[in-house]
């Protein structure tokens, strides 16, 4: 399968349009997720073909939810007292319900077998859903709709490019993915609205067990729209842009304040700004570092978990490299760590590696604790020679995890669990903007005794998201890039797969950042001048935010 680039606009950069509990899409989620309630019950009677539970209305059961049959087997007990501490429970079949009463619901078998007394459950790990569109619905509604079922934390959303109608093929395409449900999301015009129709389907047998229609009134998908006039994409390109006035070298998105509004944070070298996305970028706050000051990496993650993001920042300074934590008091940013490790954010975390100056990085990476002080704790398992920026894990086999990697070449390497080299990229990546030589402080593009600080990679999912720059002259890659990419690489359990997920992006992609199915793209134009606003007479430094969509696989 492949991922679907939709080069599109949008208004709000960062999250869903929130209409409000009361809106059409909502109840719909709501109505579909009570499918999937966690239940726990009993087998009151087998009679015949027919099961009698102990679920009913009061529980939520609903007609055409399937739930597994447990049944208690040999006792467990303590290997010391050997006192009985429990039982233990297998599966041997699962219930279809068919009927629903307020203190009891009637189902049949689907798989397996039952008897009085067996035990009913339906778990509360995510639920694998195989979610398709089909080519007659609005792209911005069915985006909508697939944000709120997976804001909901029960579903394990499996994308698909495919755009059909045809259940048959859905559900064969599903089988392969490993679903449990299919989800078919269809469209039709009405007078002054849209109706929408859900239908989802067991995966296992092609049972279907929702199927029913939504009216979407106009003014609901207008909003959804609302500002697509102002940014509509020409041909292959990408136009949802803002123009910066100033430089800037990277960018993350952040939840600084835990309101739920997610901020565009960037650095301009020894500055950090932060903007809400909107028609234009709102100015929000400013901090900023020391004349001497070089950031060298950028990130935001919750490492005290109160639900606001702080901004993780490592720079060079007077010759050294040196990181601070920022956070949120209630009113303004202030720094609230400094330290001298390279910091990165990994996962819902941070990791660090020591510093030695000018030299670049020292010894191992090891993950990070945080308890109002940043403590060190366990120690990474990387192949030799990979340092802190280098690298994302990618779940292999087996739960044994892979690493990917950048060389000093710009090539990525995949290793596995014992260390080994099992894939390299066919092409590097065009060059790495940050080059220190080493006892020196000048940036240069090439040479022996040098570290580099490499381009972020970005995991979404299963797979990770790289940046692909291509020089104006491939021997002299110092000169300039005419256009750089976004590629997406995969591991389908026996190679690593690559495809294109963003192209032609003019000049040089100085970071990136993804927020949802937002890719948001920081570039520099050809030698850093926009030579366009030269002839307007305007300032030709700066660089362009652009904004992507991406969806599905």
């Amino acid at each position: 399968m492949r991922r679907t680039l939709l080069v599109l606009t949008v208004f709000f950069l960062l999250s869903s349009v929130v209409f409000g509990e009361n809106d059409p899409l909502t109840k719909l989620k709501d109505f579909t997720m009570a499918y999937f309630k966690p239940q726990s019950g009993k087998v009151l009677r087998v009679e015949g073909d027919k099961v009698i539970l102990s679920l009913g209305e009061k529980e939520g059961v609903q007609s055409g939810m399937r739930l597994r049959v447990l049944r208690e087997g040999a006792p467990f007990v303590h290997p010391v007292t050997r006192e009985v501490i429990g039982t233990l429970e297998a599966t041997v079949g699962k219930i279809e319900v068919k009927e629903v009463l307020p203190d009891s619901s009637t189902g049949v078998m689907v798989e397996g077998t039952v008897k009085e007394g067996d035990r009913v459950r339906l778990s509360e790990t995510k639920v694998r859903v195989f979610f398709c569109q089909g080519k007659n619905i609005d792209w911005y509604l069915a985006d909508e709709y697939y944000r709120k079922l997976k804001a909901t934390g029960r579903i394990e959303m499996i994308d698909t490019a495919i755009e059909t109608d045809n259940e048959a093929k859905i559900l064969e395409e599903a089988k392969k993915a490993g679903a449990e449900v299919a989800l078919l999301l269809t469209g039709k015009e009405a007078e002054k609205s849209t109706l929408i129709r859900e239908r989802l389907y067991w995966v296992s047998d092609g049972s279907k067990f929702i199927d029913t229609e939504r009216k979407i009134d106009a003014s609901y998908e207008k909003e959804l729209k609302f500002g697509e006039e102002y940014f509509t994409p020409t041909t292959g390109e990408a136009v949802t842009t803002y123009d910066l006035p100033f430089g800037a070298r990277f960018v993350v998105s952040a939840d600084v304040e835990g309101n739920g509004h997610r901020e565009v944070v960037m650095s301009t070298g020894n500055i950090l700004r932060a903007y809400v996305p909107g028609a234009d970028l709102k100015f929000m706050w400013e901090v900023k570092g020391s004349p001497g000051e070089n950031h060298l990496w950028l990130d935001a993650v919750d490492i005290n978990r109160d639900g606001r993001d702080e901004i993780v920042v490592t720079a060079m300074k007077n010759n050294d490299v040196v990181s601070y934590i920022y956070g949120y008091d209630g009113s303004t940013i202030k720094k609230i760590w400094e330290g001298k490790y390279f910091l990165r954010r990994m996962g819902d975390g941070l990791i660090a590696q020591a510093s030695a100056g000018p030299d670049g990085y020292s010894g191992d990476v090891f993950t990070v604790q945080w308890d109002g002080d940043l403590k060190l704790a366990e120690k990474v398992k990387l192949p030799e020679g990979i340092n802190i920026y280098d690298f994302v894990v990618v779940p292999g086999e087996a739960k044994e995890n892979l690493v990917l990697a950048y060389d000093d070449a710009g090539f990525l390497n995949l290793y596995d669990a014992k260390g080994l080299r099992v894939w390299r990229s066919a092409t590097g990546n065009g060059g790495f903007l940050t080059t220190f030589k080493r006892q020196e402080t000048g940036a240069i593009y090439s040479g022996s005794g040098s570290w580099s600080v490499k381009d972020r990679l970005v995991q979404r999912n299963r797979e990770v998201l790289a940046v692909n720059r291509v020089p104006l002259v491939e021997m002299a890659k110092g000169i300039g890039y005419k256009k750089s990419q976004i590629k997406d690489y995969w591991w389908n359990g026996f190679s690593m797969e690559e495809s294109l997920l963003i192209d032609d992006i003019r000049g040089s992609i100085q970071d990136y950042a993804l927020a949802g199915d937002k890719v948001m793209v920081l570039t520099s134009p050809f030698m850093g001048v926009k030579f366009d606003k030269i002839l307007k007479g305007e300032n030709p430094l700066g660089v362009v935010l652009y904004i992507y969509s991406i969806t599905g696989r």
